[in-house]
């Protein structure tokens, strides 16, 4: 079997390098999409794929971020190449597997487990850590040394997605649905990723600045559900600075094990997974082709030229000062 990840990026240059050694540790093949970058990102992507030719650019455009169009059409991209059996992954640049998914399949999957929910440890700045931050104890240079040393108090993630999944040939992922239809049976076992969404001052500053750009454009909030509840709509990065004294926050040591969470709010019931299980052993196929594809058409949304000409000055000039 082989593994594929699908990693769409965005103004990710402190942490791509580190993305995409981790990703080669274990990946087959890493399809890489960026949606209109104006930091490094696209350069590293392009600099890492010379080196390896299991990194597979697509192409930079200015699109619309969507968990249907984007990474479907990017999942439409590596299926030419993936056969029964393989697995793909949905990846983002901020997450590294803390059990690499080749080693999770063979050692917790059952063999009719045939899709993953993750289990995120989200790193966090903390107070302690701007505090230091602003005494210029810790720098914009200190990216150079590894995002697992810089980042070290998380909390645990309730909530859960698919990310990991067993491919088969018949399967259909259209442009409305974020994951392919009847995926697989859902593993009990959740894929432990560590996750750094927050890794400076500058970054997370910069970071909500360009969501709050796009979540204030009319065209973009169409593609989001309830889009003025939208976490993205949230402008005041210093509200997600944590408190040292949060009672969930826990302290880990790089090299050693994360604790280990048996959540099951992302399984149904036993009476409908008994059911899910006889159904996908023999008539996923079958169903399969009950279901629409994804068109040959259809392609990431363009973002119009007025909002990435304002994206394009106001990250880079951020750029040019925080340099």
């Amino acid at each position: 079997m082989k593994f594929y990840a699908l990693l769409p990026v965005r103004d990710e240059a402190d942490i791509i390098r580190q993305c995409l050694q981790h990703l080669l540790q274990w990946v087959d093949t890493v399809y890489v999409f960026d949606t209109g970058s104006v930091d490094d990102s696209w350069e590293i992507v392009l600099d890492i794929a010379s080196q390896d030719q299991r990194v597979k650019p697509i192409r930079k455009e200015p699109v619309y971020f969507s968990e249907t169009k984007l990474r479907g059409y990017m999942f439409h991209i590596a299926r030419e190449e993936m056969r029964d059996g393989d697995w793909f992954l949905r990846v983002d640049a901020d997450e590294f597997h803390h059990i690499p998914p080749p080693e999770f399949v063979k050692t917790y999957l059952r063999p009719y487990e045939t899709i993953v929910y993750h289990q995120y440890y989200d790193f966090q700045l903390t107070e302690k850590e701007l505090a230091a931050w602003q005494r210029g104890e810790e720098t914009i240079h200190d990216r150079q040394s590894s995002i697992a040393e810089r980042r070290r108090y998380f909390t645990p993630s309730y909530y859960s997605e698919p990310r990991l999944c067993r491919y088969r040939s018949t399967m259909k992922w259209p442009e409305t649905c974020s994951f392919p239809i009847n995926a697989g049976f859902v593993a009990k076992e959740r894929l432990p990723i560590r996750h750094y969404p927050h890794r400076d001052p500058v970054q997370l500053e910069r970071r909500y600045r360009l969501r709050a750009i796009m979540m204030a454009d009319a065209t973009n909030r169409k593609n989001w559900s309830r889009p003025e509840e939208h976490h993205w709509s949230e402008t005041n990065w210093r509200k997600f600075v944590v408190s040292n004294d949060n009672p969930e926050l826990q302290y880990w040591k790089p090299g050693t094990e994360l604790p280990r969470y048996q959540f099951t709010n992302h399984l149904k019931p036993a009476h409908i997974r008994l059911v899910q299980r006889l159904v996908h052993a023999s008539l996923l196929p079958i169903l399969d082709l009950t279901r629409p594809g994804f068109s040959n058409h259809t392609q990431p949304q363009p973002i119009s030229e007025e909002i990435n000409q304002l994206l394009i000055k106001e990250l880079s000039a951020d750029l040019k000062l925080k340099s």
